[in-house]
């Protein structure tokens, strides 16, 4: 499969990565350079405007899988003792279960609407794991939501520093620990108005645009 691949990417006219991180990964195993366009995400309704908690919470919005460092998160909240809401499902959920605290809340899957009112109210959005590109965190972005990422893959190209979030290094727990004291430290800073701007650069309209023109320009047709 990987002779097949290999040769079948030799026929491709026009790579086309969704970030930086997928472009460098063609140009290391298929030696072909790449165009990036940002995938859009989707929107979603607007929440209810009413707290759907009482307390302060920090938000996960993730597939429940071992590579998605859930475990990670839960241990650092664990000793923090803030309130992380996770929603999402997955074949290591009951696992998860079973070392969180009274203040870990699993919700499972839920409405689209539902999902858009805790990122509504949410204090941040956090992401332990390396994604391609990443979607969640914008989500909660254009709610004015600030995230905590690993510093890797996607995350490195639509997460600005100190403006719609910060990194942590490594994938530990004592690392993102550090990570949500520095994000709170910093919290008075973050302006939930720029933070929805940002999030208006991964829109569908830019996606079509900038895949409509990536098409004229491969086939020649720069004059429609």
């Amino acid at each position: 499969l990987r002779i097949w691949d290999r040769q079948a990417a030799d026929r491709v006219d026009e790579f086309v990565a969704i970030s930086e991180t997928v472009r460098s990964r063609i140009q290391k195993y298929y030696k072909k350079d790449a165009k990036v366009v940002y995938p859009p995400v989707p929107e979603l309704p607007e929440g209810n405007h009413e707290r759907p908690m009482k307390k302060e919470y920090y938000i996960i919005v993730s597939r429940l899988f071992p590579h998605k460092n859930i475990d990670i998160a839960i241990d650092a909240f664990n000793k923090l003792g803030f309130e992380l809401v996770i929603i999402g499902d997955g074949p290591v959920r009951k696992e998860l279960r079973s070392i969180a605290g009274k203040n870990i809340h699993f919700l499972g899957h839920i409405s689209d609407n539902a999902v858009a009112t805790y990122y509504r109210h949410a204090k941040a959005f956090i992401m332990p794991q390396e994604e391609d590109f990443g979607l969640t965190p914008i989500e909660a972005m254009r709610f004015g939501v600030p995230t905590l990422a690993l510093r890797k893959g996607g995350a490195l190209e639509t997460i600005r520093e100190g403006m719609t979030g910060e990194f942590f290094d490594d994938p530990i727990p004592e690392a993102l620990a550090d990570g949500v004291r520095r994000l709170n430290e910093n919290y008075r800073n973050y302006r939930p108005d720029l933070i929805k701007s940002h999030a208006k650069n991964f829109s569908k309209e830019i996606f079509k645009k900038q895949i409509l023109e990536l098409v004229k320009i491969s086939a020649g047709l720069t004059n429609i």
